[in-house]
């Protein structure tokens, strides 16, 4: 049986990458100084479990000065607005839309936590490595690739499961690391270490180069 080689998914490392001013970021973006910002990006779609992050918002509202802003289009969005609508979130919800992929870092910058609510069918979350190379910690559930990226930085960026009790659980929780400078600065350094897209790359091609006829002799 021949060998099995993982080479994971990559980052470009001078594009995303930490703000110098991250306050001045949000304020380009003409989001909020005084809340804990949680960003997700995803397309709206059932599997991604909107939803149940929307309804950890409602549950944590009283708790933490949240705003969630959600990055991406997709065929739930209607439902997405009615039920921020319904619990009375207008105030604590922000829908971006599509966002271009010059403007992703900003975002990633300026969000002190990045949300991966998936609740199936999530392979290797780029998003997830792009948030971390911006100095930004990411809350995930456990599921597809998302534990093998997120376990070995801090176990507790994971959430029991991917419902809306354990991803409200799961920002109480990290909220106090979210603005912790040194626990920022591992998230890069995580990134950097595991995902530079340049070292990913140099992998893969020395796999191929091995498995070329002839390349033994």
């Amino acid at each position: 049986t021949p060998p099995v080689v993982v080479i994971p998914g990559g980052v470009d490392l001078r594009h995303f990458r930490p703000a110098e001013d991250r306050m001045a970021v949000r304020r380009a973006l003409g989001l909020p100084a005084d809340r804990l910002l949680v960003l997700t990006v995803r397309d709206l779609h059932p599997r991604m479990g909107l939803e149940a992050l929307i309804e950890a918002v409602g549950a944590l509202r009283e708790a933490l000065p949240l705003m969630l802003v959600v990055g991406g289009q997709g065929p739930l969005r209607a439902a997405l607005e009615a039920q921020v609508g319904r619990m009375g979130l207008a105030g604590h919800v922000r829908f971006a839309g599509h966002i271009a992929e010059a403007d992703l870092p900003g975002y990633y910058q300026a969000a002190d936590c990045f949300v991966l609510p998936t609740r199936a069918l999530e392979g290797f979350g780029l998003v997830t490595v792009e948030a971390l190379a911006c100095g930004t910690p990411v809350l995930g559930t456990p599921v597809g690739a998302t534990p093998e990226i997120l376990a070995p930085l801090a176990p507790e960026l994971l959430t029991e499961d991917a419902s809306h009790e354990a991803l409200a659980r799961g920002l109480r929780r990290v909220a106090p690391l979210c603005r912790d400078a040194a626990f920022r600065a591992r998230c890069r350094a995580h990134a950097q270490s595991r995902y530079d897209w340049e070292t990913v790359v140099d992998r893969l091609e020395e796999l191929l180069v091995g498995l070329s006829p002839g390349a033994e002799g």
